[in-house]
């Protein structure tokens, strides 16, 4: 997307010029908004797939999103809410996450055997399931898979990033 402006040395002249520098600086934040907007697009895709092929307790979480363009800034949000949010990406208990786990779960200090803390002893009482109370009842837990719905649409927004500006800064 190249635009070439040409003007004389007068006041009308530089003026009018002026005015077409503006123009195009207002047509790229709309262009920077409209990328922003199907990345994000792409993103809520992948997270809400993530979210449907979560299987285990855990289940009770929503995707959302927010894009905020202010002055020259186009910010975009993908958030993942709900009580069981931490257990949706990361993962809980053994009989789901028996693999490879989620890849920032070491890092950020989250994943099977991390709740309620960091240390031992956190391991199902029995292999494959574990015990917690909830309104006083007792409740058996098979775990939660980690389907990573955030982390999944990160990379989806990042492998994409390109390809949508080609995309629309070539129109």
């Amino acid at each position: 997307m190249s635009k070439t402006i040409k003007c004389e040395l007068s006041i009308a002249s530089l003026d009018k010029a002026i005015k077409e520098i503006e123009k195009y600086l207002d047509s790229i934040n709309d262009k920077l908004r409209q990328m922003t907007e199907l990345l994000i697009q792409d993103g809520v895709t992948v997270a809400n797939a993530s979210l449907s092929s979560t299987v285990g307790d855990s289940t009770q979480g929503s995707i959302g999103f927010g894009i905020n363009g202010s002055g020259d800034i186009v910010s975009a949000t993908i958030y993942l809410s709900g009580k069981d949010a931490l257990f949706i990406e990361f993962g809980a208990g053994i009989a789901y996450n028996t693999g490879a786990g989620h890849p920032k779960a070491a890092e950020l200090g989250y994943g099977p055997g991390t709740y309620p803390s960091k240390h031992p002893p956190n391991r199902g009482i029995n292999p494959g399931y574990w015990y917690y109370r909830e309104n006083g009842e007792l409740v058996r837990s098979i775990g939660t898979s980690a389907s990573m719905p955030i982390y999944n649409a990160s990379e989806t927004i990042r492998n994409n990033a390109i390809m949508r500006a080609v995309e629309v800064f070539r129109s």
